[in-house]
């Protein structure tokens, strides 16, 4: 993996990672927000038990989709609903996040990627027309968790079980 060039220094390990089939609301017709949003509240809460109350939050979103034709994938408007659908869940306040960066894969284009094949799975290999990947980072809350090695594993389990259970449909 490569290095930013600027960031704080983290732990490169979500403290919570999911994926949400959902197309970001900055592109959904007006009144379509709400959805966007609740489909977020409902990943997260599945995976995170109480919101993080340190200063060390960091988040990731990555959008998977394919770009139509005369749409502009504006990316820098799916991190405001993302955050505003997070608090109180993955956090009290998003004044607590520090640093959020936001991607968008189009499946139209070649693309190389670098990542964890159990964080790419969900979003390439499903076949869904969107997917939002959400990657909570803090280490304070990662350190409650266990250490780094086993969620790692535990992550790694999980993606395991996920893809036998695919490869049996």
């Amino acid at each position: 993996m490569g290095k930013d060039r600027l960031r704080h220094r983290r732990i490169d390990l979500p403290s919570y990672l999911f994926v949400v089939y959902e197309r970001p609301s900055s592109l959904q017709r007006r009144g379509n927000t709400q959805q966007y949003k609740d489909a977020v509240r409902k990943e997260a809460t599945k995976h995170i038990a109480s919101p993080i109350f340190s200063d060390d939050v960091e988040i990731e979103i990555c959008w998977v989709t394919r770009v139509r034709e005369g749409i502009r994938a504006d990316i820098d408007n799916i991190i405001k609903p993302t955050l505003d659908a997070l608090v109180g869940i993955a956090f009290d306040d998003d004044k607590r996040v520090r640093s959020v960066t936001s991607t968008l894969i189009d499946r139209k284009k070649d693309n190389t990627l670098s990542a964890y094949v159990e964080d790419l799975g969900p979003l390439i290999y499903i076949n869904k027309d969107d997917a939002v990947q959400i990657a909570i980072y803090s280490d304070r809350r990662l350190a409650e968790l266990g250490d780094e090695e086993a969620v790692r594993k535990q992550r790694y389990e999980e993606f395991n079980k996920r893809f036998k259970e695919a490869m049996k449909r």
